[in-house]
């Protein structure tokens, strides 16, 4: 097992506790959103948890951004052992009020991005006998939610694409895994981080997820964890 991650969106919320994780078990991870000064802040922490750690700061809406954050990583870390499509975003509109640019972001970035990303990482994987793509969804992914098509529409996209990225890829040694998670207590859509009073009596925090992506990235070689939907306790 190749102890190195390339962690997409990991500027804050559900990237920066995945790369939390991975830095607390000693991996070498190279960590990319838009946010330099964010990354930064990330970075530092994860050093202290005992993580070694890059920094490229792009926009993976932008064309050549993920061929050159692929390059970039292998550049630093030598290999990729696993990739993790976290990067995202939602806006949520009542379908008269959908605007064509909320559409057109959401899907540039929810997935076109991570095709891009998985297109520029596969021929290193396939060269070096393997390796671990990590999508993050959401539990809209299974299930549609008012005011939520277009965003609940992309995560059904997305695992369109991870179903068929399986079937390609696995006669190459490389492993595709849809995690879809519930309510994570993050800054996604303009709420707080680390959410309200109310939320933390019954929210998941981003710890919960980064656990479920380390245990795919950790998992056996004779094992091909294919998605894992992760629901809140309290379902009242």
């Amino acid at each position: 097992m190749v102890k190195t991650a390339l962690i997409t969106g990991a500027s804050s919320g559900i990237g920066r506790g995945i790369a939390h994780k991975f830095g607390q078990e000693g991996w070498e991870v190279t960590l990319v959103a838009r946010r330099k000064e964010n990354l930064k802040n990330v970075a530092k922490e994860v050093e202290e948890l005992g993580g070694k750690v890059h920094t490229y700061a792009t926009d993976l809406t932008e064309k050549e951004s993920p061929d050159n954050a692929v390059k970039f990583a292998v550049e630093k870390m030598g290999k990729i052992g696993t990739l993790v499509n976290n990067a995202g975003m939602g806006r949520f509109e009542m379908v008269p009020d959908i605007k064509d640019e909320s559409y057109h972001e959401q899907f540039q970035l929810n997935v076109w991005a991570c095709m891009a990303m998985v297109r520029a990482v596969t021929p290193h994987f396939k060269k070096n006998g393997g390796g671990q793509i990590v999508n993050i969804g959401s539990i809209v992914g299974y299930l549609g939610i008012s005011k939520g098509s277009i965003y609940s529409s992309t995560k059904w996209a997305l695992r369109g694409l991870n179903e068929s990225w399986r079937e390609e890829l696995y006669p190459d040694n490389i492993k595709v895994c849809y995690i879809g998670p519930g309510f994570v207590l993050t800054e996604f859509n303009g709420r707080k981080e680390g959410g309200t009073p109310e939320e933390q009596e019954w929210a998941m925090v981003p710890g919960d997820v980064a656990h479920a992506v380390y245990c795919v990235a950790t998992q056996g070689p004779n094992s091909d964890i294919k998605e894992i939907s992760i629901q809140v306790l309290d379902r009242s």
